[in-house]
């Protein structure tokens, strides 16, 4: 072994301490470490100690030499601060000098003054080039290495500062040819740093490439290359010139004189285990040649086994689990092991951290009492995280006790207090993991406080345990408002296809290990008062789960209000349900969409005839009623005092069943107001009933008849009772009704008459030119009184937009016109644009079919909202097939 540089390092001390057995394997090791060529042929006494001791499971022995190692670099630090330009590191470099550096700089190489006066650290090296030095290739190149990481090392993430630093510096001594005590040469030429994930590897190396940076080890290295795993793992197949000159390809033709002093050569590279290779692939294929094109991994390889640049100093980093592959391609490689924050480095820390020193050591013996914690805490972003957390629990007057008997506890309750107040909504992955982690605390404390934030939640139960998380967790979740549930199928055994009736009961038998904590879900409907919204959808349940549920619902504590079923197992479920929102005096809107409802409706019956019924809202989707079931729904609805919106979409209710609404809507007592018959199968036979609804009721201001064969006729019988003063409908849809410019004629007729609709949506019809004119003659008229006008997709060009201009230009009440999906060209609304220029003009919102690289269209539009600043321009993206914009008038 090599004597040490110049430390005062005493072995013979350390070895009076073995007993003669204990020597004798001491000197065996150093033979047998030589000859296994695991002990590099050069390196200092110390090193070598600090590897036999350990083989030798002595770390008391080892541990005192490393504190010995750590105590001389501290010294060697206070007595070789770097200086420069006699300024010193800490202070701010004179703004005179930076500005008389970066202007000589710009006169000699103008590729330097990309790196930004900030990135300037040392200003010993550019002195020279104020002394009339041209930089050349190498200052060029050293420039962009510290520009690509001067900001990567002010940015360490959480709990970066001067006191990682300052570790950083000790660490970086630990290195030999860091250390100005190492006689040149004489250190292993493979260094490899490992250790734990977060522990400061690849700090330390970032801080070694920096100062190289800045010559401050220049006496051992004229050249450095820095190399990521990770990114090489993006890389595709290049030559060994092509890697080490990735950074900066124009000094690719001086590499052979580079590559020619490799004992000149650094290399280093970060994150090791992160390299993506097929196992044994490092081994089996190598390369010398620089010239050759092979993947990045091969060529990687080449360099650790020492085939490309064998003269060459690597200084390598990887976690621990990674070193078994790692000895297999280094030749006398040092491990050296970063220890991150040992204990006087996270009290000090903590007192950094702290404002008061004696909440700062309270805080540090509650994190040291858990053993597991005081470990984490060696990395510093960990150390970071526990201090805020405590931190934060302390300005609240909270006690911090609780939160250090569990690390998961402690992250779960920083992650909360960090994130949870911008109430963003949680993926289902995210809700998942929120939820299990919460769970494995075990801490109702913790849960309480985390699950405070959360307003609305989606649940995806695919199997037993994201029922035990969930239900453990939401029964702590006061402040719940709104819930989405999806149970998926196998998680009630019981709900899986049908079976042997032995089969079916033990399934029913298995589902009682899961029913106690659907009991413990289901249990917030009855004590959360706050809890108003539910929707159950594409969910298989079972008849035990469905009689727990329904239970809850009966609860006279349930505060439900709105509730939206969709796609349940078993059949039965929403007939079930009725029954039990039966007397229930808070609900006011309900959904049922799929399942076989024809059993529902006489349970719906009673929920509407109960007299303390508040139901507003109902929704009743794809329902295969009979005849004799539609008359009940119509006879519950005359004897019900509260409900004023009906959306009755995808139903066979057909023209018989508008005979008994029409009984309905003729009822004194009525209070219906908003009627949707979407795509029920009407025809025109229909609508004689309806135009007398129309007239008799005093309450109905909304009707939808979308998506029904109405034709031109049925629109002309409709029309004789929107002419009648005593009508008080506002809002008409009749989307996609087979209309043409015929019906155009009789809606124009109302239109232009001083009646109560103010709302019509015409989308998806051909209106054509003759019909769109009569619409556009009715508009003039003064007595108009629409507001809102959707035309979509109805068969609109260039054509009609002189009619549709002199329309807009008389107009007095049309705020909302809508004439996406129609072709009217840059002409066509070139037109328009003149009409909407006029200030008496009160339209504000206008939907047109705009093409994204349409540059003339685009720049008319921008003129257009210049002069009118009030008008809103829309593009058709959006298919108002799903969701039309007359829809949200039937929502309550």
């Amino acid at each position: 072994m090599e004597p040490s540089g110049q430390l005062d390092f005493d072995l013979q001390a350390l070895l009076e301490q073995l007993d003669q057995d204990e020597l004798s394997k001491f000197k065996s090791l150093v033979r047998t470490l030589r000859q296994e060529r695991e002990l590099p042929q050069v390196i200092q006494t110390e090193w070598a100690a600090i590897m036999v001791f350990n083989k030798m499971n002595r770390t008391d022995l080892s541990e005192r030499v490393r504190n010995e190692l750590r105590e001389a670099a501290m010294k060697s630090l206070e007595e070789n601060k770097p200086r420069s330009l006699d300024i010193k590191r800490t202070e701010a470099p004179n703004r005179e000098d930076e500005e008389e550096i970066i202007r000589r700089l710009e006169e000699r190489d103008p590729e330097l003054t990309k790196i930004q006066i900030k990135d300037i650290t040392n200003l010993g090296r550019p002195r020279r080039f104020l002394e009339g030095q041209k930089p050349g290739k190498e200052d060029t190149y050293r420039g962009i290495i510290m520009k690509k990481f001067w900001k990567a090392w002010n940015n360490n993430g959480p709990g970066a500062g001067e006191h990682i630093s300052d570790v950083t510096q000790r660490d970086k001594m630990l290195i030999p040819f860091c250390d100005p005590r190492t006689l040149p040469g004489v250190f292993p030429h493979t260094l490899v740093l490992h250790g734990p994930a977060g522990f400061g590897k690849t700090t330390l190396t970032r801080k070694v490439i920096l100062d190289w940076t800045e010559n401050h080890l220049n006496q051992t290295f004229r050249y450095a290359f820095y190399f990521t795993c990770k990114e090489l793992n993006r890389m595709g197949p290049c030559t060994f010139a092509e890697l080490i000159s990735k950074d900066w390809p124009e000094w690719r033709n001086d590499l052979p004189e580079v590559l020619a002093r490799a004992y000149r050569i650094l290399v280093i590279i970060d994150g090791f285990e992160e390299l993506k290779v097929p196992e044994g692939a490092l081994i089996r294929d190598i390369c010398g040649n620089w010239e050759e094109q092979k993947p990045v991994p091969v060529l990687l390889g080449s360099l650790l086994i020492g085939t490309m640049l064998p003269n060459a100093t690597l200084l390598v980093t990887t976690r621990s689990e990674a070193l078994g592959d790692l000895r297999l391609l280094l030749q006398q490689p040092l491990f050296l092991e970063i220890e991150g924050f040992l204990e006087q480095d996270k009290k000090a820390y903590f007192l950094k951290h702290f404002e008061d020193e004696e909440e700062a050591l309270r805080a540090f013996d509650l994190m040291r009492s858990n053993s597991a914690l005081f470990r984490m805490c060696a990395a510093p972003a960990v150390c970071w995280v526990v201090c805020t957390c405590l931190k934060l629990q302390m300005e609240r007057g909270q006690d911090p006790a609780p939160t250090c008997l569990s690390a998961t506890s402690l992250f779960l309750r920083f992650l909360c207090g960090q994130f949870m107040p911008e109430n963003k909504p949680f993926s289902e992955t995210d809700t998942k993991e929120f939820l299990y982690c919460l769970y494995e605390s075990q801490d109702e404390g913790l849960v309480k406080d985390a699950m405070a934030p959360f307003k609305e939640i989606s649940l995806h139960l695919r199997n037993k345990m994201d029922m035990v998380h969930s239900s453990f967790c939401l029964k702590h979740c006061q402040n719940l408002q709104k819930i989405w549930l999806h149970v998926a199928k196998g998680v009630f055994l019981e709900s899986g296809p049908a079976s042997e009736p032995h089969a079916q009961l033990e399934r029913s038998q298995d589902d009682q290990h899961i029913i106690p904590f659907w009991r413990d879900l289901c249990s917030m409907f009855g004590s959360n008062m706050n809890l108003k919204f539910l929707k159950i959808s594409e969910s298989f349940l079972s008849t035990s789960s469905v009689q727990l549920l329904c239970q809850e619902i009966v609860s006279t504590t349930c505060y439900l209000q709105k509730v939206v079923l969709k796609d349940i197992s078993p059949a039965d479920f929403c007939q079930n349900f009725c029954l039990a929102l039966r007397r229930h005096k808070t609900l006011t809107h309900l959904t049922l969409q799929g399942n076989n409802q024809n059993d529902t409706l006489p349970s719906l019956c009673e929920i509407l005839r109960h007299p303390k019924c508040n139901l507003q809202y109902l929704r009743l989707v794809s329902c295969s009623a009979t005849p004799q079931q539609w008359a009940g729904l119509s006879s519950a609805l005359e004897a019900n005092e509260s409900l004023t919106c009906l959306i009755l979409s995808a139903n066979k209710l057909m023209d018989e069943g508008v005979k008994l609404l029409h009984t309905t809507l003729r009822h004194p007592k009525s209070v219906l107001q908003k009627l949707s018959l979407e795509n029920c199968h009407l025809t025109e036979a229909c609508c004689k009933n309806l135009a007398s609804a129309l007239i008799i009721s005093q309450r109905l201001t909304h009707l939808c008849l979308a998506e029904n064969t109405l034709g031109d006729r049925g629109v002309e019988i409709l029309c004789e009772g929107l002419r009648y003063p005593e009508c008080k409908l506002q809002i008409l849809v009749l989307w996609h009704c087979n209309i043409t410019d015929n019906g155009c004629k009789h809606l124009s007729k109302v239109i232009e008459q001083q009646s109560s609709l103010t709302h019509l949506d015409l989308g998806l019809n051909h209106v054509g030119i003759t019909g769109l004119r009569s619409l556009c003659e009715a508009l003039k008229e003064p007595l108009c009184n629409l507001r809102c006008l959707w035309l979509w997709g109805c068969s609109i060009t260039r054509f009609s937009c002189e009619d549709l201009s002199a329309a807009l230009g008389s107009n007095r009440s049309l705020i909302t016109l809508d004439l996406g999906q129609n072709s009217l060209g840059f002409n066509g609304v070139k037109m328009l644009c003149e009409a909407l220029k006029r200030q008496n003009c009160p339209l504000q919102t206008l939907r047109l079919k705009i093409e994204r690289y349409d540059a003339p269209m685009q720049k008319l539009l921008e003129e257009m909202k210049e002069s009118n600043p009030q008008l809103t321009i829309e593009d058709d993206r959006y298919d108002p097939r799903k969701k039309r914009p007359s829809s949200r008038y039937f929502v309550l």
